[in-house]
């Protein structure tokens, strides 16, 4: 019985929060503690079990950087800061921000946290009235606690910090803080330990997770959306897209020590241009979403070897593409299973969810095998790729119990075979691969880039960016001083998260602080290069063009298809 080839990706990456010597939001350090190492460390669980994990230099940058404490971060600081010598603004800040975590699996599981929640925000009067020194300590060590992974909460000193849970001395804070350090200093070296075993194959995306295909021509967007209306200044990179990847995979062989065969393009973005210079930088394969192998193929049959695939099943294979700079290979997602698990089961018991996982992909497997016989099998693929982090804190445990389960059932289950994407391609036969000769640009959401570019705040973003490049350009032509630290600021603030911010699309508590966040990095650029800043990077772009319409119910994550979407999360 041959199986059927599971390849699954998790995406790690946050944008660079880092302004000057201070982080200006704590969420690459709370992920780090909670979900990057143990995400690493299921693997480290169940060493048969192989799987891709895919890191962005954004985020690497970032731990490295905490780990070099280099920079400051408030919440950092306000977790181990001795209580009796917190301001008004210190406790101020700690009330608005220490309970930024989902209520009911993160604050709810402490009798104590929720009673300090219930104290802040039910209890009527002035909060900090309501809140003595004890319950400061408390609240510091209990946000960190709440962003701290399971199996680590099983262990010292962490498991007695968790069952003590209230009336922490300063000691014990001194003691979380420490072992917090621990673990994020133990995330890079497991991964390079566990890419060393070739248990995981480790890839890498552009280097601030930009849309390349919006570098390369914001006009690309017109692919899957011909009526958009797109900025007043076209931006046209290719340069620029090119150094993004470039930086990102010298990055990558400079701290891993390894070169990345694969890269997932940001939020699966791709374009036949964005394909070739993925390729001409050397790598051997990439992936995005079905939707963009949809719009590109449309309904028609392909031919294959000797088989003609049918359209619905196209996405259960991988793709040649030749590019100007040689071959390269397309995964699909399958983005049902892939939101299966970043949205469906976060309410379900684990066992039913890994069951149901796995007899879907049982079900693709025997579809397959019916259509066109068991030998398809060495060519077939699923993937399954979704972001690595942002789901987790939505299930119970973290997701422990139904991670735990599904790597067990995976590896134990004959007809399927969890294989890196590397690893599938090598026991394909090429020849008998689909081949790509064109490529509709889009996402890995609805296939197009309408998160990005559009609304008219998404594109006063992208005039304001096109207006500093052009900045950038003409000093450049001068060989004027600040260049290269000019140059570091664009690419920031070419970063996704931005636009992923501005528009009707998503909310966030601190949308101001990614707003202010993008027009400092691009007011850096003016700075650096000693050029006045345009007086509209001084005014909000966030707000600006509202139109009064209800914010889609969406933060970090978002699910694949605008159908999908309406089920709600």
């Amino acid at each position: 019985m041959t199986p059927i080839k599971l390849c699954l990706l998790w995406h790690q990456h946050q944008p660079y929060y880092r302004a000057g010597n201070e982080f200006r939001m704590p969420w690459a350090w709370l992920h780090a503690t909670k979900d990057y190492l143990e995400m690493a460390e299921h693997f480290e669980r169940h060493p048969t079990m192989r799987g891709t994990i895919n890191l962005v230099p954004s985020l690497v940058k970032q731990i490295e950087e905490y780990i070099a404490g280099d920079a400051h971060d408030r919440v950092l600081d306000l977790m181990t800061k001795d209580a009796g010598t917190l301001w008004s603004g210190d406790q101020i800040f700690m009330l608005d921000n220490f309970f930024i975590a989902h209520r009911e699996r993160l604050i709810d599981r402490s009798p104590r946290y929720r009673e300090l929640y219930e104290k802040a925000y039910f209890r009527g009067a002035d909060r900090q009235s309501n809140f003595d020194l004890q319950d400061y300590r408390d609240l510091a060590v209990h946000y960190s606690l709440a962003w701290t992974g399971e199996i680590s909460r099983g262990r010292e000193p962490f498991k007695t910090l968790v069952e003590k849970d209230r009336g922490y001395s300063e000691e014990d804070k001194q003691t979380l803080a420490k072992a917090q350090m621990e673990n994020v200093r133990r995330i890079i070296p497991l991964h390079r330990e566990l890419a060393r075993r070739e248990q995981i194959e480790l890839t890498t995306s552009p280097f601030y997770h930009p849309i390349v295909p919006l570098l390369i021509d914001t006009d690309s967007a017109r692919d899957a959306m011909p009526n958009v209306v797109l900025p007043d200044r076209r931006f046209h990179s290719p340069e620029e897209a090119d150094e993004q990847i470039h930086r990102a995979q010298e990055f990558f062989k400079s701290n891993f020590g390894i070169e990345p065969k694969g890269m997932w393009p940001s939020e699966g973005s791709l374009s036949w241009d964005a394909l070739t210079l993925i390729r001409k930088n050397g790598f051997e394969w990439t992936a995005t979403d079905e939707a963009v192998l949809r719009n590109t193929i449309g309904v028609a049959p392909t031919i294959a070897g000797n088989i003609t695939i049918k359209p619905e099943h196209a996405k259960y294979f991988p793709w040649r593409a030749e590019a100007a700079e040689g071959e390269i290979v397309l995964f699909f997602r399958d983005h049902s299973l892939s939101d299966d698990i970043g949205f469906t089961y976060q309410t379900w018991n684990a066992d039913d969810a890994v069951q149901n996982f796995v007899q879907n992909i049982l079900r693709i497997r025997s579809e397959l095998v019916n259509e066109y016989g068991e030998d398809v099998l060495s060519e077939a693929c699923i993937s399954v790729i979704l972001d690595g982090e942002n789901c987790w804190e939505y299930y119970w445990n973290n997701g422990f119990e139904f991670l735990d389960r599904l790597y067990s059932a995976l590896v134990s289950t004959p007809e399927i075979q969890p294989v890196t994407f590397s690893e599938a391609i090598a026991t394909s036969r090429r020849d008998a691969l689909p081949m790509l000769t064109t490529l509709t640009a889009g996402s890995w959401i609805q296939g197009n880039f309408q998160i990005w570019v559009g609304h008219p705040e998404d594109n006063a973003a992208w005039d304001a960016l096109s207006t500093a490049k052009a900045a950038l350009d003409q000093t450049r032509a001068q060989n004027a001083p600040g260049l290269e630290a000019a140059h570091e600021e664009l690419m920031i603030a070419e970063g996704s998260d931005w636009c992923w911010w501005y528009g009707d699309d998503h909310f966030s508590a601190q949308q101001n602080i990614f707003d202010e966040l993008y027009r400092m990095h691009l007011s850096e650029v003016y700075r650096t290069l000693g050029l006045p800043t345009p007086e509209n990077l001084k005014q909000p772009i966030s707000g600006q063009f509202s139109n009064g319409s209800p914010v889609a119910k969406y933060g970090a994550m978002q699910r694949a298809t605008e159908d999908n979407a309406a089920k709600g999360l």
